[in-house]
């Protein structure tokens, strides 16, 4: 299969996340994951399992037809296991189903770009986020907490959203 396009479309990841965010009514942190699967299931059929990966895979999103299917690696922390999930969804909504899709952080595909694009989008809505941010919570822990995600996750995003600065 001939490859499209070299650049992610991150503009298009984004905007899908916050479409989906909209739709499903979610207004405040949190993003529960079981929502976003609950709302997803209203229009497909989508099983989200944990599976015993070993240290190699963090998640697997297949799709067949109609019916997709997430599995997550159950021994990570549920911070992972959650942006996993996010990551895998973002594989299904964003049309990246014709092929298995290995969740890799460090992957240079487009695909996995734009998947980590919506999972962050999706836990860490960036209206939210900044909104937070510029209230007080500026503190990477207290954010991880109230997100549920990971300080690493946090720092990125305060990178990404321009609310703090790369040194170096």
């Amino acid at each position: 299969m001939e490859e499209k396009n070299n650049k992610p479309r991150v503009i298009f990841a984004k905007k899908t996340a916050k479409d989906l965010l909209k739709s499903i009514g979610i207004k405040n942190p949190p993003i529960l994951i079981k929502d976003v699967v609950d709302h997803i299931r209203k229009e497909r059929d989508l099983s989200v399992y944990p599976w015993a990966f070993g240290d190699n895979t963090d998640g697997i999103q297949i799709t067949q037809g109609d019916c997709a299917t997430i599995a997550y690696n159950q021994s990570q922390h549920s911070h992972r296991q959650r942006f996993t999930v996010a990551h895998e969804i973002g594989h299904l909504l964003l049309g990246h189903t014709s092929e298995n899709s290995v969740f890799d952080l460090d992957s240079k595909k487009p695909e996995e770009a734009e998947a980590n694009q919506f999972a962050a989008e999706l836990l860490m809505p960036e209206d939210m986020f900044k909104k937070d941010f510029k209230n007080g919570i500026k503190n990477a822990q207290d954010l991880s907490r109230v997100y549920n995600v990971s300080e690493e996750a946090v720092w990125w995003r305060l990178m990404e959203c321009r609310l703090i600065m790369k040194m170096g």
